[in-house]
């Protein structure tokens, strides 16, 4: 699972996809898309529930032609980076595979907890296309599948630290509707706490799955990023979040602690939009790429994060 690796800084800061000096939100929402990558595991036909399996993803372009490291494009850290979880919205994981014996073949270790279907964002930006894409697949597991579990929680303890998330104006999440998103973390006697690490390029990221897992959602913290192995965050996280559509989702927090990685899962229901659409803007920009400018909504050619309106 991804830790902040000291040994990538100087390639991190070098990154052309990142700009460390700005305060910006960062949001990818993505259906599985008609995009130019395709995703499949190639190895093994099926895991364990339990027990770790070596396995080989491999990613292909349009073209069907493989794709390799060499046409991907580095974003946070990464030039792939794999958003799993399981049917039942219970197992979370983000993975690192590495370049395989066989080109447009990567490969990583895989341990999932439960049985049944478990679902892969493969997110990529080719150097090709420059725009960040997110490929879908599945592998399925031997086991028992988890318990459904569609309970609502703003309030979670992780390896014995408490994260707790509150809505702007205590409002409740509406699909469409952007609302900043705030978490607090605590330490095991209350405390607050300062100490989150750096992991990928942030001092947290959070990713969502409606319950139909037919998109997810990522978001990076607002304001500064770190630069150095040495800045720490906390003990407040402020997100950016603007939901697709109603329903119940599953939100994971992943933030780095002494070394470790801590996960957070919260269990939110989304309301149905009621608010007027937007009147449309003069000109779009990208809230990381200030010289990017677009007379349409859209997606950023650098980095894919959704364009603001500017009037």
């Amino acid at each position: 699972m991804a830790k902040f690796n000291p040994a990538h800084l100087p390639r991190l800061l070098a990154a052309s996809t990142l700009l460390w000096s700005v305060t910006a939100h960062a949001q990818h929402d993505h259906s599985p898309p008609a995009g130019s990558v395709k995703a499949e595991v190639v190895s093994p036909a099926t895991h364990v529930a339990g027990k770790t399996g070596s396995t080989v993803l491999r990613l292909t372009g349009k073209d069907g032609k493989p794709l390799t490291q060499d046409q991907l494009q580095i974003a946070h850290t990464e030039k792939l980076h794999l958003l799993v979880v399981d049917g039942t919205l219970t197992d979370y994981h983000h993975e690192h595979p590495v370049a395989g014996e066989k080109p447009g073949e990567y490969r990583f270790d895989f341990s999932p907890r439960f049985g049944g279907t478990y679902h892969i964002w493969a997110d990529v930006v080719p150097t090709a296309s420059g725009q960040q894409e997110y490929a879908k697949t599945e592998v399925k597991v031997q086991g028992p599948p988890a318990t459904k579990n569609k309970t609502l929680t703003t309030t979670t303890e992780a390896e014995g630290y408490r994260f707790s998330l509150t809505t702007e104006k205590n409002e409740p999440l509406q699909s469409g509707k952007a609302t900043m998103v705030k978490i607090k973390v605590a330490t095991p006697d209350g405390k607050d706490f300062s100490g989150l690490e750096p992991v990928m390029g942030a001092f947290a990221h959070m990713v969502a799955f409606p319950e139909n897992l037919e998109s997810v959602t990522h978001v990076h913290p607002m304001g500064k990023e770190p630069t150095t192995v040495t800045e720490r965050g906390g003990p407040e996280l402020n997100f950016h979040v603007e939901p697709e559509k109603p329903g119940f989702q599953k939100f994971f927090l992943q933030t780095q602690i002494g070394g470790r990685e801590v996960y957070a899962a919260f269990g939110i229901e989304v309301m149905a939009g009621s608010h007027p659409a937007a009147p449309a803007a003069a000109e779009y920009t990208c809230p990381m790429h200030a010289e990017v400018k677009e007379k349409a909504p859209g997606r950023c050619p650098k980095c894919g994060m959704t364009l603001v309106g500017k009037k």
